[in-house]
């Protein structure tokens, strides 16, 4: 077993690889990587614990605040935001 195998197997994680990679989580999580780049962060996922680790914890969080978000904004605010949006727009535009 290599060094860095067993810093792997050991739960050291922070490497170059590993930060870009955690670095790009969210969007793996939300399938808005590219098909090769979502191919080469589940191939590191699957070989690097902590990586993995990561991925379970913002999986569980997303899946939290999905759960608890499930109320919808007023229809008024949605006009009243929708209102100064144009507004904002017209003036930005002058």
């Amino acid at each position: 077993m290599s060094g860095e195998d067993a810093a792997k197997e050991a739960g050291a994680c922070g490497g170059p690889d590993c930060e870009e990679k955690v670095d790009r989580l969210f969007a793996f999580l939300d399938h808005e990587l590219a098909t090769a780049d979502e191919a080469e962060v589940r191939a590191h996922i699957e070989e690097c614990r902590p990586c993995l680790d990561e991925v379970t914890v913002d999986q569980v969080l997303k899946n939290l605040v999905r759960r608890c978000c499930q109320e919808e904004a007023p229809v008024d605010l949605r006009v009243r935001i929708r209102a100064q949006l144009t507004t904002l727009r017209v003036e930005t535009t002058r």
